[in-house]
């Protein structure tokens, strides 16, 4: 009797340990991957980048003194990394592409929000893609919490490059 208890204890400790510990090792490997991406955009540390922000697995990070931005978005597969330096940009603006709704309630849908960054009298523009409709799942929070962020980062990159 008394095994068979010690038995079914330890089957429910492993069903109660054995997801947290995989939560917490996918967090670390999660955690490492970005460090490392930002130290290879981030003259060999990932310290540099003083402002970071993450919302709907999307990481912004800022290296105020060299100027250079990352977007890491891992909704994407594989996950897509947009490395820029500002101070090759005078200009950034933010773009909403929107198309018409099927729904009663409402107009027009917006698909896709990313800032453009243009260089004055040359050809060279950068998109920072914040929200796509596509590939993200379609629900109004995450476009909602995804516009929020355009719209914090495009105030932060225009105070860098006036």
């Amino acid at each position: 009797m008394e095994t068979s208890t010690n038995i079914i204890g330890l089957f429910l400790i492993l069903i109660i340990v054995l997801p947290i510990a995989l939560l917490l090792k996918n967090q670390n490997t999660s955690k490492k991957r970005i460090n490392q991406i930002l130290t290879t955009h981030g003259n060999g540390t990932s310290k540099s980048f003083t402002e970071k922000d993450e919302i709907n697995q999307k990481i912004v990070a800022f290296d105020p003194t060299h100027k250079i931005l990352v977007l890491i978005d891992q909704n994407t597969k594989p996950e897509t990394v947009t490395a820029v330096n500002l101070n090759e940009f005078d200009r950034a603006s933010l773009v909403r592409q929107t198309e018409p709704s099927q729904v009663k309630d409402r107009n027009e849908i917006t698909t896709q929000v990313e800032i453009l960054l243009e260089k004055q009298g040359t050809p060279k523009k950068e998109r920072l893609l914040f929200y796509n409709f596509e590939y993200e799942r379609p629900i109004q929070i995450t476009y909602f919490r995804d516009n929020q962020l355009a719209e914090k980062w495009l105030d932060i990159i225009q105070k860098s490059i006036a």
